[in-house]
């Protein structure tokens, strides 16, 4: 009798942490005195982040909003969707600049800006990642006239491959995460000089599975060299150091962050200057968060 009544106590407390979601924040909490305990003080601490803009319709996107990215030369955030392709410039507030039109590619996820006016795209049906340029005259980018960077095929599912791109200017390194089977990051250094070419896959990273079952985008921290992962079947944010610990997290639910209500589809993730949060999530919903301590 007293085992029968310890597994409801046992089932009970279960359905009270997933109702709750104390599970979440106690991990949250125990993970900020871990890194305390460590002496980690470069860090984001994503939990201390509030929204600002929520759930904003971007105007004239319909579906599809994949990836965004900060151009820190023009203050300007660039999002793309894979179809159509179309990388749209927006400013901070979520309004459309202009619109760029991807002529030839076929299901570009993931954009990343690197340096002037040079930024990568991840197209995920051909599997391959382009450099393309976007001056502040352009209109429309052809496949044709693009460098192809690298084919990398690491499966053969459909749909699940490259979502998110990252890139770390110190080290000329490139990061890229596979959505799943596997849910992978690859890494490949020193690309744009085109030498001592290195790929690798971050394998430390399996402290994400307790937690995250996909990666819908990436972006790099330059100021705390970390990584935050973004997925959208967990909703949640993960910042991770580059030698897979995780230092933070964040939930994308309802009275995390502020949130009025759930972020449907996360797909895109970047950061400005000042360490504000920017997110796209399918349909067309852009939301913005900054830290406050």
């Amino acid at each position: 009798m007293k085992i029968k009544k310890t597994i409801l106590i046992l089932i009970g407390f279960y359905i009270f942490l997933s109702i709750t979601d104390f599970n979440d924040i106690l991990y949250a909490k125990m993970n900020d005195i871990k890194n305390d305990i460590k002496g980690i003080k470069n860090r984001l601490n994503l939990g201390y982040y509030k929204v600002e803009i929520e759930a904003k319709q971007v105007e004239t996107i319909e579906d599809n909003l994949s990836g965004i990215t900060y151009n820190k030369n023009t203050k300007t955030l660039f999002a793309i969707t894979n179809n159509p392709q179309k990388i749209y410039e927006l400013n901070k507030k979520g309004e459309l600049l202009r619109t760029i039109d991807l002529i030839g590619f076929k299901d570009t996820e993931g954009i990343t800006y690197l340096y002037k006016n040079i930024f990568a795209i991840v197209d995920e049906r051909k599997a391959q990642v382009f450099l393309i340029n976007i001056s502040l005259n352009t209109k429309r980018v052809f496949i044709s006239d693009v460098q192809n960077v690298f084919t990398l095929k690491i499966n053969s599912y459909k749909n699940f491959g490259y979502e998110g791109i990252a890139f770390d200017t110190k080290k000329n390194t490139f990061f890229i995460v596979n959505e799943k089977f596997p849910r992978e990051l690859i890494k490949i250094s020193n690309l744009l000089e085109n030498k001592n070419l290195s790929i690798s896959f971050g394998d430390g990273l399996t402290t994400l599975s307790h937690f995250m079952t996909d990666f819908s985008g990436l972006h790099f921290d330059e100021n705390s060299r970390h990584l935050l992962f973004l997925s959208d079947e967990s909703k949640s944010i993960a910042e991770v150091d580059l030698d897979g610990t995780q230092i933070s997290f964040a939930q994308l639910e309802e009275d995390f962050l502020g949130l009025k209500k759930d972020i449907p589809q996360a797909e895109g993730i970047t950061m400005d200057e000042q360490g504000n949060l920017f997110i796209v999530s399918e349909p067309n919903l852009f939301y913005t968060f900054s830290k406050k301590i």
